[in-house]
């Protein structure tokens, strides 16, 4: 069960997941210099997710989850903007409402 099948998939707090696949932006809440330095995910690791946030004006989620007894956080943008293939005119225009183009990198433990 890929998270990338479940068209509606959101994470929730509670959620205890296994990653299938790495992600660079994920960076620790600690308030230490290494904090600013990505610490990517890998396969097979088990997160908790301990905080969703969806910022509309930015149109993205902001998730906070733990691992290795520590809390990290990333974020999942949308696609707010798309290229039209009109053969009159190409252009880059706004969508009326945002499309998920992201997948999470982890599934739900079952």
């Amino acid at each position: 069960m890929l998270s990338l099948n479940i068209p509606k998939y959101k994470p929730l707090p509670g959620q205890l997941c296994r990653t299938f696949k790495g992600k660079d932006n994920v960076y620790s809440l600690a308030s230490t210099p290494e904090s600013l330095i990505s610490d990517p995910l890998v396969p097979d690791e088990i997160v908790l997710i301990t905080k969703v946030v969806y910022h509309e004006e930015l149109s993205s989620y902001y998730v906070e989850f733990m691992r290795d007894n520590s809390l990290f956080y990333t974020y999942f943008y949308e696609q707010v903007l798309c290229f039209t293939d009109d053969i009159i005119y190409d252009e880059i225009v706004k969508l009326e409402k945002p499309e998920v183009t992201f997948d999470y990198p982890w599934v739900l433990c079952e």
